[in-house]
């Protein structure tokens, strides 16, 4: 999978910065990760908790984690008698032809990202503070 470029130059910028202050920045990235896991699995639907189980956070790299939900547990048959499979918590999530909407992911990511957003903006000011403020 092709990277961003933004997301290549923040972590070029972040190889600047010393690991002890890479760790408490990631200390607050991985606290909204979990926030947003918590979040999801709070607001999505109970049938047989396969969805639920399916949320997850994924790390990329040192600065940077994923939040993902289906997959595997979540994959069904179209129909029984066909090949094509869909991932029910996209279903879930816009809804079907069949089923209205019934969505976790984005409210949940809505609600928290300004707030994920600061922490994560906070621990950087204070890793550069820390870092190069000492003089």
């Amino acid at each position: 999978m092709a990277r961003n470029k933004d997301l290549d130059a923040i972590l070029k910028a972040f190889d600047a910065i010393p690991k002890e202050s890479r760790k408490a920045i990631r200390k607050s990235i991985d606290k909204g990760a979990d926030e947003l896991v918590g979040r999801m699995k709070y607001l999505a639907p109970v049938d047989d908790g396969d969805l639920k189980q399916s949320i997850r956070k994924q790390a990329l790299s040192e600065l940077a984690v994923r939040v993902e939900a289906g997959g595997e547990a979540t994959t069904r048959p179209v129909r029984e008698g066909v090949s094509a499979t869909y991932d029910y918590a996209l279903g879930q999530e816009y809804g079907t032809a069949e089923m209205p909407a019934s969505p976790f992911f984005w409210p949940a990511v809505n609600t928290l990202k300004k707030r994920v957003r600061r922490r994560v903006d906070r621990a950087i000011g204070k890793a550069v503070k820390d870092t190069w403020g000492k003089k």
